[in-house]
């Protein structure tokens, strides 16, 4: 009794952790909006003291999300301890990475899909066409750009490392870039130990495949509403301005659908898992 009430101890520790990160950063973004949004009628005045929180913002990024990773990681392992009521799907996902092989696929996995999605999503920027020397940015060099957004797009972080290519770090890019990664190793992961428990697939797979699918493509375009505007603009056949300011809007319905159909599809996979290994 008392090893299982050290698991769930864990498991709840870990809980309020990433819950309190995340509902953390979230109040973050909300304040800081609120002290860099410019009142009306007045005109924009960017003065040290806001330069400094934004600064604190992005450093508070970083730190309340490694939290909040360092609290599910404690939800993970929690799970692996559990000795009682085994025959949940979390008992089956956590089982896998028992093997440290699958660490290493999701590590490898999310690191290639979030190179994938930063170059895509305007983190990573290569333009040969422009040099950011001639417009007066000096080689290399790190501006921080305190306002004027929507919550979550301040403050913005450029780091220009050569004259035609930079870091631009946005904080709901930073956010997204590692949530989508991380479930698209996850979701590797899974599938490469289904694979070998079987070389036959169930209806159910097919399925997690196609929920796979959608979350993959659907996730390149969440931190770019211009990328994605940029690729609705070419199918539909036209390309102006407006046409993207509205194509933009459709970065919530990549969110909605993102996300959730990586959680949906490691929960399948993860229903196969238990299905093969009750058979065996």
């Amino acid at each position: 009794m008392k090893f299982d009430e050290d698991w769930r101890d864990q498991r709840n520790r870990g809980l309020r952790i990433a819950l309190m990160s995340t509902i953390s950063l979230v109040l973050i973004y909300v304040i800081y909006a609120k002290l860099s949004a410019p009142n009306a009628g007045q005109y924009i005045m960017i003065n040290p003291n806001l330069k400094n929180i934004a600064n604190v913002v992005l450093l508070m990024t970083c730190m309340l999300m490694v939290s909040a990773g360092y609290g599910l990681y404690k939800i993970f392992k929690a799970e692996q301890k559990r000795t009682l009521d085994t025959n949940t799907l979390t008992f089956y996902i956590t089982s896998v990475f028992s093997d440290n092989y699958y660490w290493k696929i999701m590590i490898v996995s999310a690191i290639g899909y979030g190179i994938i999605f930063a170059f895509l999503s305007q983190i990573l920027i290569y333009r040969n066409d422009v040099s950011f020397v001639q417009q007066g940015v000096h080689i290399p060099s790190i501006s921080v750009t305190p306002c004027c957004n929507i919550i979550g797009y301040v403050p913005m972080l450029s780091i220009y490392l050569t004259d035609h290519f930079l870091f631009l770090l946005i904080p709901i890019n930073i956010v997204l870039v590692v949530v989508v990664s991380t479930l698209v190793g996850f979701n590797v992961s899974l599938n490469v130990y289904a694979l070998k428990l079987t070389k036959r697939f169930s209806n159910s797979k097919t399925l997690s495949s196609l929920f796979g699918s959608v979350g993959l493509t659907s996730g390149l375009f969440i931190g770019c509403p211009t990328c994605a505007g940029s690729l609705f603009s070419l199918l539909l056949g036209f390309w102006s301005g407006a046409a993207i300011s509205i194509l933009a809007y459709y970065q919530t319905v990549f969110i909605l659908i993102c996300i959730p159909a990586l959680i949906v599809s490691a929960v399948l996979i993860a229903r196969q898992i238990r299905s093969i290994s009750s058979c065996r």
